[in-house]
């Protein structure tokens, strides 16, 4: 049976004369998370442009969570950001047996 999947939700708000940074700095994020083999979705809200969902699926794992945490603060995310930290949500998966 393979292990447990978690997900982590982060709510940001850009402003937009820093979109461009902040797409640049969740580029070398994601690409630092798929190095541990996360999962990333950037959304960004239709009717509030700068207002963005950041979306991380990761196997649990010894020392993942930390590597995500460390490519969060390497890539310098919350400097192009009117808020972000403080608005994390995590979840783990919930196996139903179907």
């Amino acid at each position: 049976m393979p292990g447990i999947r978690k997900a982590k939700a982060v709510r940001a708000i850009v402003r937009p004369d820093r979109r461009d940074e902040y797409l640049e700095r969740w580029r070398r994020y994601a690409s630092a998370a798929a190095a541990v083999g996360a999962r990333v979705r950037l959304l960004e809200d239709q009717v509030l442009p700068g207002r963005f969902l950041e979306l991380t699926e990761h196997q649990a794992g010894e020392g993942v969570e930390l590597a995500l945490e460390q490519a969060v603060q390497a890539a310098e995310l919350q400097r192009s950001c009117v808020r972000r930290e403080g608005d994390e949500v995590l979840y783990r998966e919930v196996r139903l047996g179907v």
